[in-house]
């Protein structure tokens, strides 16, 4: 599919002759073959990392989450033909792992492999938008200079850090993103054939990406609007039988989810698949601050909010500096030469994702993703306006940017995948080492590390911010040893008021805490038994 998209630019108007010296061409069979290299690329690291590390894809709190209620009650659900049980996430992701672990069982490799799967169709489909656009809107997508926007976007997206480490976790980040990159373009595709089917395709995967990721709601918007305009300029009978499909396919995939979320609503209780909308807060103020107390604690960045998502690119776990600037020269040629007219749907899922997260009060790597694959188009745009310069030494530089970033990009991925798959083993290495340490028939009360103590440890383990003071009470006076383990100074310092904070004190300033081990910021204390 890929290559019939790339085949099919070759078709149309004349091939401009090459210049010589510092611009980079392919015949058009290479170019075909070469379109897929990007999610080749991708997919082979991801199952290199995971030979190599065997690592299983569950880090932190969110993505324990995920696989027990994918394998859990979501797969008992379906067994029994029952609709999705009430979840914090949407489930879109769920659902596809629940299915997988039909196949290969109920371990965390039915999440890895559709995260891997997804992940690698990202490069993929944004191959498939950049060719399809090239056809729909610019003669110059003819020229062999223009033939290479799809190659190089795809080989952006492909050495993006972010996106191989994404694909190796028991996560929704690459399955939502891989979804709205389809539906984007499905619809160029409608827009340029007119055909009701591509209409109801690109409905369908910006409803799957929405009922995984909430924020491709936003997204999918300008894809809407415009798809509203090109209905009203076609015949009456057509635009209702075209918008009628696509209005079916939104709502076979959105109801089930959205239906239950409602009724929620209306009871007053907690939505359904929504526990993270309710969570967030936006402000505008928010882009220009760097402190935030919210749910999570007292979250304090080195960056105000704006400027971080506005940089994210120049960062070395997304791309890094040479890239980044291509992105501006892309949009440059987009806002004043009119470079390609649809290339405005770019534009505006750029800036609706940058606007949603910088007026949110959280800074994470992972949503960067979410404006990807319009970044590395765009930067793709840039590399091809240098090609088309007159100066020789202005395409040899062009090359040698995108040679460049491309390396430091791809660096970049083996260093944040590398650092952050050590750190799950470090975190299992504290789960052993807590054993080794607690005295026996110990219980263990902790934070941020509950989830992966339960996962992989023998000890009970209870969270220390679900505890209330009567629990609390109970559980020192049965005669059991207790052990908590705990970064003292990040609870002192984001957490100050709360639950963990609350809990840490009382039982520091209560029966007594003693330390009796410290490994890698934590520390593990034995609560002193009281006096018979």
């Amino acid at each position: 599919m890929i290559g019939e998209a790339i085949r099919g630019q070759s078709r149309v108007g004349r091939v401009d002759a090459a210049p010589a010296g510092g611009a980079i061409f392919f015949s058009p069979k290479r170019l075909r073959w070469l379109s897929l290299l990007p999610t080749v690329l991708l997919a082979v690291a991801a199952l290199v990392v995971l030979a190599l590390t065997r690592f299983d894809g569950l880090y932190g709190q969110d993505s324990f989450a995920y696989f027990h209620y994918a394998t859990g009650p979501l797969r008992q659900g379906l067994l029994h033909r029952q609709p999705p049980p009430p979840f914090f996430w949407p489930p879109g992701y769920p659902l596809l792992v629940a299915a997988m672990s039909v196949l290969v069982g109920i371990i965390p490799l039915a999440g890895q492999i559709v995260s891997v799967a997804a992940g690698a169709a990202v490069p993929a489909f944004t191959v498939l938008l950049a060719a399809e656009m090239g056809k729909s809107d610019h003669p110059m997508a003819t020229n062999r200079r223009w033939q290479l926007v799809p190659l190089v976007a795809g080989l952006i997206v492909a050495v993006t850090g972010q996106l191989l480490q994404s694909s190796l976790v028991v996560m929704a980040d690459t399955l939502g993103l891989a979804l709205a990159t389809a539906g984007a373009w499905a619809f160029v595709r409608y827009r340029r054939t007119g055909k009701a089917r591509w209409l109801a395709i690109s409905a369908a995967a910006f409803a799957g990406a929405i009922i995984t990721r909430w924020i491709y709601g936003l997204v999918a918007l300008p894809f809407a609007l415009w798809s509203l305009v090109l209905l009203a300029g076609r015949p009456r009978r057509v635009a209702l039988r075209h918008g009628a499909g696509a209005a079916a396919a939104v709502a076979v995939i959105l109801g089930p989810v959205m239906l239950p979320a409602a009724a929620g609503l209306i009871a007053g209780g907690n939505l359904p698949f929504a526990g993270d909308l309710q969570v967030y807060s936006w402000s505008l103020v928010n882009a220009f601050r760097r402190v935030f107390v919210t749910g999570d604690g007292e979250l304090s960045y080195s960056l105000p909010n704006g400027l971080y998502y506005a940089i994210a690119p120049a960062f070395w776990w997304f791309w890094g500096p040479p890239l980044a600037v291509l992105v501006l020269l892309g949009l440059r040629a987009v806002l004043r030469r009119g470079a390609m007219p649809s290339a405005y749907l770019l534009v505006a899922w750029v800036a609706i994702v940058y606007a949603f997260h910088a007026g949110a009060p959280w800074q994470n790597p992972r949503f960067a993703l979410a404006y990807l694959p319009p970044l590395a188009i765009l930067a793709a745009l840039g590399f091809a306006q240098l090609q088309a310069a007159a100066h020789q030494q202005i395409r040899r530089a062009a090359t040698i940017v995108l040679v460049g970033g491309l390396a430091l990009a791809a660096a970049g991925s083996v260093v944040v995948t590398n650092e952050f798959i050590e750190r799950k083993q470090n975190d299992v290495a504290t789960v052993r080492w807590t054993e080794r340490l607690a005295p026996a028939n110990a219980r263990l009360l902790t934070f941020g590390l509950t989830a992966t103590f339960q996962q992989y440890g023998r000890l009970e383990t209870l969270d220390l911010s679900e505890l209330g003071s009567a629990k609390m009470a109970a559980l020192l006076s049965d005669g059991r040893p207790t052990v908590v383990l705990l970064d003292v100074p990040g609870i002192e310092r984001q957490w100050t008021g709360l639950p963990p904070w609350v809990n840490y004190r009382s039982l520091r300033d209560g029966p007594g805490l003693v330390p009796i081990g410290v490994r890698s910021g934590v520390t593990l204390f034995v609560v002193r038994r009281a006096a018979p």
